[in-house]
């Protein structure tokens, strides 16, 4: 099997180190990759930075299955421009992907299946958003209609803290400034993230995580991408998993056949626990970042087989297990980072640190030039544990983060904890 996996983050490396345990890959290329993926896939040297490029790439190497990464590509519709070409993809189409590149889609695929998920009003653009919350109960939930890198939402104390968040928004700082804005009743409860595969028809769980997405310590400061999280979610047991599966996952994945939207690909919920059962926050159409660093380290059964039994609708008789131990993913950053930060800096400790089978480290945001590594990004290095124990696994990934570091990198103290 040759497989292209689209993408540069720790996302994307942590997906090509699964693949290569696959007793039935022969090559695997990542683009466009970062210093992580260098020694893990073949070389490519080409710039594949249009579809039709990613196409020929894959005609002329004979790529069997290409797996994006990114939200981003299945928002522009890679999976439907590479089946056209009878080129296989593991992934949604343009219109399925919605469930994650549209909230309103997804609020109205809950209603359609009779999901349960927070109240929300719809206001077409920033300023009616603006204008409408001014005099309103607070603190409310505002969410971005469009993708924002994990940054388009808000439980606003305060209309301050509403005014400057949609402000950034306008301005260009977060997301689409032509985006419409819901405004959700603030559900509370405990949250978790939920992720399947999907074939159109059947959903197999891979697993469950807890994220970290405030920037600093107790959960203060900006929204990120994840500075970090832990594997399973300490709401993971027999009765959830199967209770979302039939109230959330199975519902969705019927409105969309009946709308013509067969979902094929990950599908991950994230969710709120209340006394009232289980919400759907959102859907996230791929795995998450840094959540797929642990979701696959703990993933037993051959990932290169479970996407393609996906591609090919035989999840049904698939059998997928997962490891019993914790896995936990700190990610390390750069000074700055959600915001400016400098690209370019040296990394000191990774020649000194090999990987195991249950220490690793994920690079995010980097770049190897003549033998030395640089930072390329705001989120640079996800440094991955497992342990029996979960206090054991805190204990070694933190040991093994003060091995690592630049000039202004710093990373959360507190994940799992």
């Amino acid at each position: 099997m040759n497989v292209l996996v689209l993408g540069n983050g720790g996302r994307e490396h942590s997906i090509c180190l699964a693949l290569k345990k696959s007793k039935i890959l022969k090559r695997i290329w990542c683009y466009p990759g970062n210093a992580g993926t260098i020694s893990v896939c073949n070389s490519l040297k080409l710039k594949l930075d249009s579809f039709e490029k990613i196409c020929d790439f894959c005609k002329r190497n004979n790529v069997n299955l290409v797996i994006p990464g990114s939200e981003e590509y299945l928002e522009k519709g890679i999976v439907d421009f590479l089946k056209l070409h009878s080129i296989s993809v593991l992934g949604p189409t343009k219109e399925a992907a919605k469930l994650e590149t549209s909230k309103i889609f997804t609020k109205k695929i809950s209603a359609l299946s009779n999901i349960k998920t927070a109240k929300s009003i719809v206001y077409n653009n920033i300023d009616e958003a603006l204008e409408k919350i001014k005099n309103q109960k607070f603190p409310l939930v505002l969410k971005l209609d469009s993708l924002a890198a994990g940054k388009g939402v808000i439980i606003a104390k305060n209309f301050q803290e509403a005014k400057v968040f949609l402000n950034n928004v306008k301005n260009g700082k977060i997301g689409n400034r032509k985006t419409k804005v819901l405004k959700e009743e603030l559900i509370k409860g405990e949250e978790a993230s939920f992720f399947f595969i999907a074939d159109g028809k059947t959903a197999k769980y891979i697993g469950s995580a807890k994220d970290y997405k405030r920037v600093g310590d107790g959960n203060i400061g900006l929204n990120t991408g994840g500075m970090g999280c832990i594997s399973p979610s300490p709401l993971e047991n027999k009765n959830s998993i199967r209770t979302i599966l039939k109230e959330i996952i199975n519902p969705t994945l019927k409105t969309m056949n009946d709308l013509g939207y067969p979902y094929h690909g990950i599908l991950y919920a994230g969710v709120m626990f209340t006394k009232k059962g289980i919400f759907l926050i959102e859907y996230n159409v791929r795995l998450g970042d840094p959540e797929c660093q642990t979701i696959l380290d703990r993933l037993e059964t051959d990932f290169l087989k479970i996407c393609l039994n996906a591609e090919k609708k035989l999840l049904k008789s698939a059998n997928i297990n997962l490891s019993n131990k914790k896995s936990i993913c700190v990610v390390i950053a750069s000074k700055g980072y959600p915001e400016k930060y400098k690209n370019g800096l040296q990394i000191d400790g990774l020649k000194r640190n090999l990987n195991t089978n249950d220490e690793t480290i994920i690079h995010a945001g980097t770049i190897k030039e003549k033998n030395k590594f640089f930072t390329n990004g705001g989120r640079v290095l996800n440094v991955v544990v497992k342990n029996k124990s979960l206090k054991l696994a805190i204990k070694n990934v933190y040991k093994k983060c003060k091995t690592l570091s630049w000039k202004g990198s710093f990373y959360r103290n507190d994940i799992g904890k």
